[in-house]
């Protein structure tokens, strides 16, 4: 794989910048994840996926198939160049809410409890009153009072009823959400639905996340969706979400192998598939906290182990996002504003990425989430924006003029311009700004909370649902749960 002849792509300059591996580094990374894959090999849980392997020459091994460096090698050549430009602005994207947490916190009691279709109805509503979004996701996964009779396509019915955002799934079909157990039918349905109230017939009208198992599997249920998106043309995201000592080798550098390793597995499978279907990559994977046995996402070692991942998916010239404002506290605290502050805009100083992916709302290691810490999240998304793209300053013109004024007034208040001021300041509706006065009305701890509280109620009070026309909602009205039908 180092051999600059055996594909063009890798040998493509990087954009400069800061960087925590040389070239070397990740040169021997993708040796080692070449060597694993043909040496050791990577299981396929279906018959389908064996066979299309044997047909183009790889060896399996019982559900195991070492894939040699040819097929690599060819799967990268078919592999799209990677789209988009460069444009030298650095920010920080909210991608949609909650990742797809089970579970959520009551805003009343502070206490985690099973995701309810309420809460989803809720998540949707904030996510369409703001202008940060740029996907919509069933973030609440797997909800409570989803009676529809498929429920994973009642939640992409939901999603479809209640955002006109495009869907960027990290929710997948499995045996147990979909009617019948019948995952690849429900996989494609899904789609379609998606495609006929998007009213698109072939451009790529969704994405999706797709996670192998570690250590080195894709089992069935993975594969019937990866299946399903390449028949559909539909964008693929393989998201490996592999845990140090646990899933994955002990060291950081070994986990980062053993996932660029399954990863490129998945690409040489979705181009035997169809050639030149492009694949995307993003990483989950961090470090086990042995104290609890559970993973540690609001950590250095997560951000090590992701920029690892990503510097060498550049090396390889293929698509991948890094993702942030992660927590493991179960607290809107001291610990989860740095957490997800670190994770948000860290790698800009670690790494030459651009742009960091983020999910307002999510806390407790991925398994929670809180409408609290959502609007907490989005005030840091916006406030390291405006540290990481500046401001559009200007010279006053009249700034002579008012100093002058200034000695007899004592003040800029009656001689200065309020939309100048408002042009070039933000004051925030929701931190704590008001220093050590007390207001006796509220505490001081409850500041934050009552501001949050003013803006959920202001949000989902100034929500309109998206314009469906009649056929859509009848179409949309087979899938829905009960509580979210027209």
């Amino acid at each position: 794989m180092s051999d600059p002849n055996c594909n063009e792509k890798q040998i493509k300059p990087d954009q400069k910048g800061p960087a925590l591996l040389d070239r070397q580094t990740i040169a021997s990374i993708t040796d080692q994840a070449a060597d694993i894959l043909a040496d050791i090999g990577v299981a396929f849980e279906t018959q389908r996926a064996r066979d299309l392997f044997t047909k183009h020459g790889a060896t399996v091994h019982g559900k195991r198939v070492k894939i040699p460096a040819s097929l690599l090698e060819q799967a990268l050549k078919n592999l799209p160049e990677p789209t988009g430009t460069l444009t030298g602005k650095k920010r920080v994207t909210a991608s949609s809410p909650f990742g797809n947490a089970p579970m959520i916190q009551d805003v009343n009691t502070g206490q985690f409890r099973r995701g309810t279709i309420a809460d989803a109805v809720t998540m949707y509503q904030l996510a369409e009153t703001s202008d940060l979004y740029a996907s919509a996701n069933p973030g609440v996964a797997d909800p409570q009072g989803n009676d529809s009779e498929d429920p994973f396509l009642g939640q992409i019915a939901m999603m479809l009823k209640y955002s006109d955002r495009r869907p960027a799934i990290g929710l997948r079909a499995t045996r147990s959400n979909t009617r019948h157990g019948d995952v690849r039918f429900s996989a494609k349905k899904a789609i379609h639905l998606i495609k006929e109230i998007k009213e698109a017939d072939t451009l790529p009208v969704m994405a999706q996340g797709i996670c192998p198992m570690a250590p080195l599997s894709y089992d069935e249920e993975c594969l019937m969706n990866l299946e399903a998106l390449v028949e559909e043309a539909q964008d693929i995201t393989i998201i490996p979400c592999t845990l140090t000592f646990m899933t994955g080798p002990e060291s950081l550098m070994g986990t980062v192998i053993h996932d660029i390793a399954i990863s490129l597995a998945g690409i040489v499978y979705v181009q035997l598939l169809k050639p030149g279907t492009g694949v995307s990559f993003s990483s989950s994977s961090t470090m086990t906290d042995l104290k609890t046995m559970q993973p540690s996402y609001g950590s250095p070692e997560y951000l090590y182990s992701q920029i690892m991942f990503y510097e060498v998916c550049r090396y390889l010239q293929i698509k991948c996002t890094l993702c942030g404002c992660l927590s493991d506290s179960r607290e809107n605290d001291y610990q989860s504003g740095f957490e997800s502050c670190m994770t948000a805009l860290a790698p800009f100083s670690l790494t030459s990425v651009q742009e960091v992916f983020c999910s307002p709302g999510l806390m407790a290691s991925f398994a929670g989430a809180g409408f609290t810490k959502m609007i907490l999240d989005e005030e840091m998304v916006i406030s390291c924006n405006r540290l990481l793209q500046g401001l559009d300053l200007s010279m006053d013109p009249l700034l002579k003029d008012k100093l002058k004024k200034s000695l007899d007034t004592g003040s800029f208040l009656s001689i200065g311009s309020a939309a100048l001021y408002r042009k070039e300041q933000r004051v925030t509706r929701i931190f704590d700004k008001t220093g050590i006065r007390m207001d006796p009305h509220t505490s001081q701890k409850g500041y934050v909370a009552d501001n949050v509280s003013r803006e959920i109620e202001k949000r989902c009070a100034a929500y309109v649902l998206p314009a469906r026309s009649k056929t859509q909602k009848n179409l949309l009205q087979k899938y829905l749960p009960t509580p979210c039908k027209y």
